[in-house]
């Protein structure tokens, strides 16, 4: 499947209720402004069905992405960014989403970002990567004998562990990955306190947190 092809599958599952594979976050009452950070073709915001009063944004570093977003959809504003790097003034969200793409960013800066741009109270959803997932990878580059894949998966569990243990977390060598690593539920306490209260989190068929913008 292209690159093009699986957004549109991602899009379909966003929008199909009874999916086992959608997960989609809740808008707050009240909220007026939306960002979806590594939001790919927007995807997410469209199945999240987004009051049309609701000004939404996501941002992403594939251009090709955007481009499709644009062709979609009307009701999203798409701008290419990284999320350790966001180009919005401070306080200007009421509400920041990413699913599934924290794991392949810094998480410590990116979350000082996601902080920097929410406002006083404003929420924060977030789908993260277990370690399970990353095991299963290994496992399936080992059994296929992808050497060089299974080596970027024994970094990447070693970033997983020391942002768990440390709260610290290293560019992936030789590859065009800046960042990747798995998240566990105290990992992520530890690094959102930071900024951030009411942390809650959820591990049944998707790894899910939410947390609140400290004042």
């Amino acid at each position: 499947m292209d690159v093009e092809a699986a957004h549109l599958e991602e899009l379909r599952v966003a929008r199909r209720l009874d999916d086992p594979r959608r997960v989609m976050p809740v808008v707050p009452a009240g909220c007026r402004r939306v960002l979806d950070i590594g939001c790919g073709a927007g995807q997410t915001l469209i199945g999240a069905d987004v009051d049309g009063g609701v000004m939404a944004c996501g941002v992403d570093r594939d251009v090709a992405a955007l481009q499709l977003g644009r062709r979609i959809t009307d009701r999203v504003r798409f701008v290419c960014a990284l999320g350790e790097s966001l180009p919005f003034r401070s306080e200007s969200f009421d509400f920041v989403i990413s699913r599934v793409a924290l794991p392949y960013m810094h998480v410590p800066a990116a979350l000082t970002e996601i902080r920097r741009v929410l406002v006083p109270g404003g929420r924060l959803w977030l789908v993260l990567h277990p370690c399970a997932m990353v095991l299963h990878e290994l496992m399936g580059a080992l059994r296929a004998r992808r050497a060089k894949s299974a080596l970027g998966r024994l970094w990447v569990l070693g970033n997983g562990v020391t942002l768990h243990c440390f709260g610290r977390i290293f560019r992936i060598p030789f590859t065009r990955a800046r960042w990747e690593s798995f998240q566990t539920p105290r990992g992520m306490r530890r690094a959102l306190r930071a900024g951030f209260d009411e942390t809650e989190i959820s591990r049944g068929r998707f790894f899910v947190v939410t947390a609140r913008r400290s004042a």
